[in-house]
């Protein structure tokens, strides 16, 4: 296909564009390659099949290479979605961990105060008691 290709860049790329229709027996008024109209419209038909291809080939690529790109997307995408999903669990985990904590917290400080209070009071009990005697 590349050679083909070469092949019809040379034409494209000629310096005399000339051409004269001529019959079976003339001779040709100038130098160059002769070519029947079949041969001609066979030319023709295989660039344009040439140029078909490779639009198809083109085309052909830039789908692939969507269908992949979308792929990757939405494999990160949905990954995206489950970290930060899992995110949120923690958090919410950590949250109802800090309320149980902040609980026990309240009820050890009132635990101590209590038992300060209470040992402060029995301080000032036995301390009243032996006074007295």
């Amino acid at each position: 296909m590349l050679g083909v290709f070469l092949f019809l860049v040379n034409f494209s790329f000629a310096a005399d564009t000339s051409y004269t229709h001529i019959k079976e027996g003339q001779k040709a008024p100038f130098d160059g390659v002769l070519m029947t109209n079949d041969a001609l419209v066979q030319m023709i038909a295989t660039q344009e099949s040439v140029v078909k291809t490779c639009e198809l080939d083109k085309e052909t690529q830039l789908k692939l290479q969507k269908n992949d790109l979308d792929t990757k997307y939405q494999l990160y995408e949905t990954r995206c979605e489950a970290e930060k999903a899992m995110n949120e669990e923690l958090i919410a985990i950590r949250d109802e961990q800090l309320k149980k904590d902040k609980a026990k917290d309240v009820i050890q400080r009132a635990a101590f105060f209590g038992g300060f209070v209470l040992g402060a009071a029995t301080s000032v009990g036995i301390v009243y008691s032996l006074n007295q005697n």
